[in-house]
């Protein structure tokens, strides 16, 4: 095997030209290529031993809050990928860089661009329960924000207490009780209902209890209390009842003004509501309750849930979410038979995720980009889009309908074909919304050994799946691309962009899988001639290692080739690992997180020389 070699490094334009090279020479990835110009890390092993890079703690926050590490990787445990990711949390703080985290954390989960909320809650747990003042004030001003259910709410309690209490060596965060600042925060999720009261008390009636604490706990150990009547009566009723608060709030009324009674009136009537449907052993008089008061099916008596008719009750004000996730459950209790009423609402649901209102998408045709002050208002308009799910989301429900059955229980049913078509159609409504750039594209979709690791521990959902998925999302808004596989060559798939879903998995599988070698897709290029790729998109874990070169140096070597010296590699990492086959000192090369929502829009963007 060839020596290492220490290679001086100097920068010309875009590129790096490394003494002790002669032409055509190549470095294998087993073997170190060169130091960062940076002054950081040099190139480090990933877990199949090849050399790779190391992306920047704030790269590496963003994968690990969009995608998590439930399940794991192919290499690594889910505990040693989560405590890593908690260490590099860590060192930003300690490094400065708490508000970035925060503001990070935030606007992950404001723009649901994360898969699940486990990973998000926790890294806010450590920034709020920090011994940086500053990182610790900002985490704690934005707890509405970041946690915008009860079911949050618990699950950040209970981040907070197990993460006091873990015993890390020289760890960011201290104490193990209620202090002040936590005491206040939990207080303030609750009074920050005070213009939305029936807001609050549908949530409280809906999450009562997750993660081993209640809403009564809550209310205890921070001392939450409030001026405001209307929030008061639910803190009462939540902490002894119905009839106390309305023996409190209602029959001592004497200085309370008319709008406030009536506002009280009406929680009153809507506690009065929740407690009869809990309760009800009469599906016609449930099914009234669900209809005048638009209950959802966790406000109902569960003994009941098993009739058709309490369903279809629920259906037409049933969040996007509730719909989606109880697909298999409604169809097993006889709904959404052919051209069946509720087939066609539940058609009109799915096909409305991710959309805009007509009105809003009237003012984004007339937004000129190019001024400033326009770029404001498109984003004001982005916020608006109805129905918002993550796009994973859509993509298990895809697989979990198809099966016909249920991951556990015994509960099954015949899928309904039309609720999986516009299923497919809602997952790519379901990304932000991008224009097509004009780029020629080559993308490229590792299937190795290591791609078939369960994306977030879903079993019968592989990360070469998920790639192949987002791939298509590329595939549909761009005209010119070549698509191909990772195998013991570039194979081509033979991936059309009408394919379904379901066609592209089919596709994918017969793939045969061969060792990684990310740097293919480049090489592959040149050995064919082709000189007009703009991108190249390579979506993997970055356990690459069995290449004669490393993927960066095959990009350069594929600019200078094509003569397209701005020639640029997108990598889509699928793993919440350190590991990236991108140069962090390459303009041209840049980080994208497997099934972020905005993937499509940042890679575009790139593609573009916007960012």
């Amino acid at each position: 095997m060839r020596a290492l070699l220490r290679l001086s490094v100097k920068t010309e334009g875009p590129f790096l030209i490394m003494s002790g090279l002669q032409p055509g020479e190549v470095v294998s990835q087993k073997q170190k290529l060169f130091e960062s110009l940076k002054g950081g890390d040099k190139q480090v092993r990933n877990n199949e031993d090849g050399y790779v890079h190391k992306l920047d703690d704030l790269k590496r926050l963003q994968r690990f809050l969009i995608m998590g590490t439930e399940g794991g990787s192919y290499y690594a445990k889910e505990q040693t990928l989560t405590r890593e990711n908690i260490e590099c949390l860590d060192r930003l703080i300690k490094d400065g860089k708490g508000l970035q985290a925060v503001n990070e954390i935030k606007e992950v989960s404001v723009n649901r661009r994360n898969v699940k909320q486990n990973s998000v809650l926790l890294a806010y747990s450590i920034c709020a329960r920090n011994n940086d003042k500053d990182t610790k004030r900002a985490a704690y001003a934005v707890i509405s924000e970041v946690c915008r259910i009860p079911t949050h709410l618990f699950m950040f309690v209970k981040f907070c207490e197990q993460e006091s209490k873990n015993d890390i060596k020289d760890a960011v965060f201290v104490g193990s009780g209620w202090g002040r600042a936590h005491k206040r925060a939990i207080s303030k999720w609750y009074t920050n209902f005070v213009n939305q009261p029936e807001k609050l008390a549908r949530l409280v009636s809906k999450f009562k209890n997750r993660e081993g604490w209640t809403h009564k706990d809550l209310l205890r150990v921070s001392h939450t209390s409030t001026r405001d009547r209307s929030v008061g009566f639910i803190l009462r009723f939540i902490v002894r009842g119905l009839e106390k608060a309305r023996e409190m709030y209602i029959d001592n009324a004497m200085d309370t003004d008319n709008d406030t009674i009536s506002q009280l009136d009406r929680l009153d009537k809507l506690f009065t509501a929740f407690e009869k449907a809990s309760n009800c052993s009469d599906v016609q008089e449930l099914c009234s309750l669900v209809r005048e008061y638009e209950l959802t099916w966790e406000q109902c008596n569960s003994a009941l849930l098993k009739s058709k008719e309490v369903w279809m009750a629920l259906l037409p004000h049933m969040p996007i979410e509730a719909a989606v996730r109880n697909l298999g459950r409604m169809t097993s209790y006889g709904l959404f038979t052919d051209k069946s009423d509720s087939e066609k609402l539940i058609l009109e649901k799915i096909l409305s995720i991710g959309t805009l209102d007509e009105s809003v998408a009237r003012t984004e045709s007339k937004i000129d980009t190019d001024d400033s002050e326009a770029k404001g208002d498109q984003s004001r308009v982005k916020a608006k889009r109805k129905n918002l799910l993550h796009p994973f989301k859509i993509l298990l429900a895809i697989i979990t309908y198809k099966a016909g059955k249920g991951d556990k229980g015994s509960l099954k049913w015949i899928p309904n074909k039309n609720i999986i078509m516009a299923l497919d159609t809602a997952f790519y409504q379901a990304f932000e919304g991008v224009e097509p750039t004009g780029k020629k594209f080559y993308l490229g979709v590792d299937v190795s050994g290591s791609m078939s690791q369960g994306v977030l521990g879903i079993e019968n959902m592989t990360c070469a799946t998920a790639a192949a998925a987002m791939m298509m999302v590329t595939a549909r808004t761009e005209q010119n691309c070549i698509i191909k596989g990772f195998s013991y060559d570039m194979r081509n798939i033979g991936i059309k962009p009408t394919d379904s879903l379901a066609e592209v998995e089919k596709k994918m599988n017969v793939i045969p899988m061969g060792s990684t070698d990310c740097a293919k897709p480049m090489l592959d290029a040149m050995e064919n001639k082709i000189k007009d790729i703009d991108v190249f998109v390579i979506y993997t874990d970055n356990e690459t290692w069995f290449g004669r070169i490393h993927p960066c140096e095959a990009i350069r070597q594929y600019r200078k080739y094509s003569e397209r010296p701005n020639a640029k590699l997108v990598v889509v990492g699928m793993c919440a690992t350190e590991f990236t086959i991108a140069d962090q000192d390459d303009q041209n090369m840049i980080d994208v997180v497997g099934f972020d929502s905005a993937a499509p829009r940042l890679l575009s963007e790139f593609a573009l020389d916007r960012i």
